[in-house]
């Protein structure tokens, strides 16, 4: 059985539409198709480095790229590194 998926509305800026419906029509997949393929992955990132910081963090706090916060961003730059090579190597 399939499960049902929650629906939501979302205001986007014209030229991100156009990248949207480019990159779906390329890929022939739908605008939901392609954005729930997408945001999984980098959205569980941004939250893991949101989950680093204090509750009500300083700017300092925001701004430094060390320690827990550092390892993540470089994790996700390789994955992104890898992704990009598997994409375009032509295979």
């Amino acid at each position: 059985m399939k499960r049902k998926l929650p629906k939501i509305s979302i205001t986007i800026s014209p030229e991100v539409l156009d990248d949207l419906d480019f990159v779906a029509g390329r890929l022939s997949i739908s605008r939901s198709a392609l954005i729930g393929s997408m945001l999984p992955e980098g959205l569980h990132a941004l939250r893991e480095l949101a989950e680093l910081l204090p509750l009500n963090p300083t700017p300092e706090d925001v701004v430094r790229l060390r320690g827990e916060s550092e390892l993540v961003v470089r994790s996700r730059i390789e994955s992104l590194k890898g992704m990009a090579d598997d994409l375009f190597s032509g295979q």
